[in-house]
């Protein structure tokens, strides 16, 4: 994988990430009322959700230092995005009583052609790897991986709650609660 492609790969999860966190109902752009929607249901979309977009900004670490399982995972990212947007352009799901307004019908297209590199230079960058981890399998492995000052546990926790609260936030607001 070439450090064009790592970081263009970095960038675009950057993007997409932010992109969606726009688009949390109740917020500026998304509006619209899904109040009609089992509350289960709304929770468990916004779950996810709140998962790809978040996890997309974590993710960039990760990539950045070309770890494979990131760049498979940024993949399967690019085609949630690609799922997620296509889904509510085409009026599948979720579908509103309400018009979508222009600005979340703008980032949705955005985000729908941003999908498309983001998974192809994903998989660009997995087959890059794959080739550079054969050859590299014979020679000595060296650590130069920076640990984390602040604890991962610690970490965790407080991403689990920004999580909940964000959840918990987007789903009272699609219902008008």
């Amino acid at each position: 994988m070439t450090l064009h492609t790592k970081h263009w790969v970095a960038g675009l999860l950057g993007f997409s990430g932010l992109a969606l966190s726009l688009l949390v109902p109740g917020g500026p752009i998304e509006t619209r009322s899904f109040s009609h929607i089992n509350s289960l249901t709304l929770g468990s979309f916004n779950t996810f959700l709140t998962t790809l977009g978040l996890g997309s900004l974590l993710l960039i670490y990760f990539v950045l230092k070309s770890e494979c399982w990131a760049i498979f995972v940024a993949a399967v990212c690019g085609l949630s995005y690609l799922g997620v947007y296509g889904l509510d352009l085409a009026q599948i799901f979720p579908v509103s009583p309400d018009a979508m307004p222009p600005a979340l019908f703008a980032i949705e297209v955005l985000g729908t052609v941003i999908s498309f590199p983001l998974i192809a230079l994903s998989i660009q960058s997995l087959r890059g790897l794959n080739s550079k981890m054969s050859v590299a399998s014979s020679l000595p492995s060296t650590d130069l991986s920076l640990s984390w000052k602040t604890p991962q546990a610690l970490i965790a926790i407080s991403l689990a709650m920004i999580s909940v609260g964000i959840i918990a936030f987007a789903t009272r607001s699609a219902m008008g609660l």
